[in-house]
């Protein structure tokens, strides 16, 4: 073997080393992407319904369809929302799962919003 094939084959070898753990790192930072955006889309479906359930007059159906719409255009699929209304406060829990390359027990997400709920008050 020469002095330049022996270079080469160094090369290949650190090329087959290589290439896995970067393909491994760029997935893995795809995945935690998709896992923060599933995160960033239950919140923003909890905030909304829980300002639609503090409203005075609003139903527990508009805050669940609006949650609903807005998961389900960010792409949560499975999508659950809890409305707990008490006298002075709403809380709203909404769940779904991402989707993502592997599913590794990480892919269901859950927020929650907490309102207070709108009154009439005497002067």
């Amino acid at each position: 073997m020469t002095r330049r094939d022996e270079r080469g084959m160094t090369d290949s070898v650190q090329w087959a080393i290589l290439t896995p753990l970067l393909l491994f790192t760029v997935l893995g930072i795809i995945q935690t992407g998709l896992w923060l955006h599933g995160r960033t889309i239950a919140s923003t479906a909890a905030i909304a319904a829980a300002e639609e359930a503090a409203v005075l007059g609003a139903t527990d159906h508009d805050a669940f369809a609006i949650a609903n719409r807005i998961a389900g255009a960010g792409g949560l699929a499975d999508v659950g929302v809890n409305v707990d209304r008490g006298a002075e406060r709403v809380r709203v829990v909404v769940s779904g799962r991402m989707p993502t390359f592997v599913d590794l027990g990480q892919t269901r997400v859950s927020e929650q919003a907490t309102r207070p709920v709108e009154r009439v008050t005497q002067p």
